[in-house]
């Protein structure tokens, strides 16, 4: 069949979704449960090959929507392929994979003033930006490299002894004394749906940190938390010190199998007790009770706080964050 692409504008729904759901890159950050709750300008396409839609793409748009811009909400954006024809086989949707990047890097191009978005995970083949305008003195891309860790947590519904869990095994030796220590003080979590408990803590977090955010910003993340969490898209978890003091609160995004953590803070008192350990190791069992088989932590890519996450033991895994400037 010859290959006639094209890339034209869509909308959240339905149609949107069964693409979505049906492909190998799908994530939460593309759902249209997950896009409705964000508040900002979203840019939806559909790349067809003739009459047959081969790959949705995701952007978080300017005010104007001259340009495709990174946004703290949408950690994964970019391309989704749609799922593979049964009659190709690997060097086939390697192939078509490429074809289509290419198509992209060039339409999006003209689209777009200036274009940033981050790519799932899976999507690991980038060649067609690096190499667009390779032969001439256009303009380029540039790509940045990032890292996440993922989780594997199927194994905490099979059994109650933390050696038995394959991430404990492979957590560091510090990690796995927190949560030992969590469980002998007693530290215990629950689900909560408590929003303005959250933004308390992440407001005390940054205040800790000596990071100034304006009043505005808050209140545009209790909005969108509460939104996610009525829509059926986000949990918040809540570790407590034996004595019942709310120590450490996290908040996940799950869909399908899989949940992403989007957001974590602390009771600055009692930052350096187990509850920040527990909350997040005791939040991977009731994930798991919710049907969740791994968990992607969203990003180790600050010296600060990379390294707690990857002492949980899970896996590097790296994505790619593209960049056009004209």
């Amino acid at each position: 069949m010859s290959k006639n692409y094209r890339l034209e504008r869509t909308c959240l729904g339905p149609q949107w979704d069964s693409i979505i759901d049906d492909s190998p890159d799908n994530t939460i950050f593309t759902t249209s449960a997950y896009l409705r709750c964000i508040g900002i300008r979203i840019g939806l396409f559909n790349c067809y090959n003739n009459n047959e839609v081969r790959a949705a793409i995701t952007l978080a748009e300017s005010a104007d929507g001259s340009s495709a811009i990174l946004h703290d909400y949408l950690i994964y954006s970019g391309i989704c392929f749609a799922r593979h024809t049964n009659n190709q086989n690997h060097a086939q949707r390697l192939s078509e994979r490429f074809e289509i990047s290419s198509f992209l890097a060039s339409e999006l191009a003209q689209k777009y003033e200036a274009i940033e978005f981050a790519l799932g995970p899976s999507v690991s083949d980038i060649r067609p930006f690096l190499w667009y305008n390779y032969d001439n003195n256009g303009s380029r891309y540039s790509v940045d490299i990032r890292y996440t860790t993922s989780l594997p947590i199927a194994d905490f519904l099979s059994t109650n002894k933390l050696e038995d869990i394959s991430i404990y095994r492979n957590a560091s030796s510090a990690r796995r004394q927190q949560i030992r220590y969590s469980k002998r003080d007693g530290v215990f979590t629950e689900e909560i749906n408590d929003v303005n408990l959250f933004v308390d803590f992440y407001r005390s977090t940054m205040s800790r940190q000596g990071i100034n955010i304006n009043l505005s910003t808050y209140d545009k993340l209790a909005a969108f938390v509460d939104a996610l969490i009525r829509n059926g898209v986000a949990r918040i978890y809540l570790a407590s010190t034996a004595d019942k003091r709310p120590g450490s609160i996290a908040v996940f995004a799950n869909s399908l199998k899989k949940a992403y953590y989007l957001f974590g803070a602390n009771d600055p008192e009692l930052r350096n007790s187990p509850t920040g350990t527990a909350v997040l190791w005791d939040s991977y069992r009731f994930l798991c009770s919710h049907n969740i088989e791994e968990v992607d932590l969203e990003g180790v890519n600050s010296p600060h706080r990379g390294w707690f996450k990857l002492s949980f033991g899970g896996k590097l895994i790296p994505y790619y964050q593209i960049n056009k400037h004209n």
